[in-house]
């Protein structure tokens, strides 16, 4: 058999080896995250998509995407979500998900306009409400009190304003999600210093999410002040 005609044969099964080896990886680990997810575990998540990230690079973005939730939100590990993050957004600078991160993390470092730069874009590629809300705490960390109320209380007193779920703390630890305009109530609560106008807002909160476990917290502090 011709020799040049056994290596080019030899070099394409290596070659369609290797492409089958790696769709089989990307196959498998697809599988792992997918398991991950459904169990909520995220440590095996990070992994899978950090294996995806290199088996599947064509869908890298979207892999990011994930990763950088996972990093930030669930794992609390913020040197790696910001560096995701980052990665995300030279792929994709229109991924509105990393544009909040972005701003997060801006505003952690005090760069108060260009998170609130970040929270504008990321509004007009979502429609979100959350990102609305974001971008209005960016004035209240400025102590622009005005600006802030009149932002939030544009939607919030707006009937035609859908339900819109978002994630708040309710310790270091664990989360829960609630209607945005419930965390309005409980912020205008915080920002008030009529006793009977918190417990107003607060008790609008918990019409809205009953189970809301920093306005049930509050609310027992006011009838408890010693507790």
């Amino acid at each position: 058999m011709d020799k040049q005609f056994c290596f080019i044969l030899l070099a394409s099964m290596a070659l369609l080896f290797s492409c089958n080896s790696k769709t089989s990886n990307s196959d498998n680990w697809k599988q792992v995250y997918q398991n991950a997810y459904t169990n909520q575990d995220y440590n095996t998540a990070v992994v899978a998509l950090n294996h995806l990230i290199i088996s599947d690079s064509s869908n890298r973005a979207q892999y990011y995407d994930s990763l950088a939730f996972y990093y930030i939100k669930k794992q609390r590990n913020y040197t790696a979500g910001k560096s995701i993050v980052e990665k995300g957004l030279k792929l994709s600078p229109n991924n509105y998900n990393f544009l909040e991160f972005k701003s997060i993390f801006l505003s952690a470092d005090n760069k108060i306009d260009e998170s609130r730069t970040m929270l504008q874009k990321a509004y007009k590629l979502s429609g979100l409400k959350k990102h609305l809300y974001m971008y209005a705490t960016t004035f209240a960390s400025d102590k622009n009190i005005e600006e802030y109320t009149k932002i939030v209380n544009g939607f919030l007193y707006d009937p035609s304003t859908k339900p819109e779920m978002v994630e708040v703390s309710i310790d270091d630890a664990s989360s829960q999600m609630v209607e945005i305009k419930a965390l309005c109530y409980m912020d205008k609560a915080k920002i008030s210093k009529n006793p009977l106008q918190i417990l107003a807002y607060i008790d609008s909160a918990l019409i809205i999410e009953p189970n809301y476990q920093e306005a049930l917290y509050f609310k027992e502090k006011l009838r408890n002040p010693s507790n």
